[in-house]
């Protein structure tokens, strides 16, 4: 490494130090916040969830139990507290102190970080293509965007006298770029969408061994950051 390479290197490291150490000066101030008001928080104001009826599978996001999550709720933090994602329904829910089921505002949340997700809610414009509104996962965020939208819609099946529910589990892929929205169903799909740059595109997936049907979320992440390197962004 030369000498001015080392020095860049060093700057770096020294941002990424001081913003780990401003998070964590932020979520220790929110921590002791939220120890004082406990069940007094805003949190706690809003409608109780219904449980849904009993069925083959569950319709939250990733686990159907609640997990420690990091949330951002009318611009205050709150570094640790309990949450669950409903697919089906969208709502996002809060567990209280008292083990109360919260539904929490939408419009009030900024963002949650849980199972490792990224959470927003994303209000639809008047954008070319714009999805509707609702909760997403934000994969990326540049001068294009990557939105992330999973449902699960309850599913009745009838054999042998037998009445099955389930929810069936779809994925959407979305694009921002330029002013406009794109569905992004496949590689072709992207591709199309980031022109010019196809061919230096379609070199690089195979260089990486992306695989769009492997890991959708890699291959998406992945292609539109070099996407934005190719164009100068």
């Amino acid at each position: 490494m030369t000498k001015f390479g080392l020095i860049v290197w060093l700057l770096l490291c020294s941002v990424m130090m001081m913003a780990q150490e401003k998070r964590e000066a932020v979520d220790s101030a929110a921590m002791e916040y939220f120890r004082r008001v406990r069940s007094f928080s805003p949190l706690y104001y809003g409608s109780e969830y219904e449980v849904h009826p009993r069925t083959t599978n569950h319709p939250y996001l990733i686990d159907d139990q609640y997990a420690k999550a990091r949330l951002s709720y009318q611009h205050i933090i709150y570094p640790e507290v309990l949450l669950r994602l409903d697919l089906n329904r969208d709502e996002l829910v809060v567990q209280s102190p008292g083990f109360r089921n919260i539904i929490l505002r939408a419009g009030n949340v900024d963002f949650a970080e849980l199972h490792g997700k990224h959470i927003i809610y994303f209000q639809k414009d008047s954008l070319s293509g714009c999805p509707s509104s609702g909760y997403y996962m934000l994969l990326y965020s540049g001068n294009c965007k990557l939105l992330e939208k999973r449902h699960a819609q309850l599913t009745e099946k009838i054999g042998l006298d037998l009445l099955e529910r389930y929810f069936a589990l779809t994925t959407q892929y979305y694009l921002y770029k330029d002013g406009s929205y794109y569905s992004i169903r496949n590689k072709r799909g992207l591709l199309k969408v980031l022109h010019p740059y196809r061919k230096e595109l379609k070199r690089f997936v195979s260089s990486r061994k992306l695989n769009f049907k492997v890991d959708a979320e890699e291959f998406l992440i992945l292609t539109v950051n070099e996407y934005e390197q190719l164009a100068g962004l």
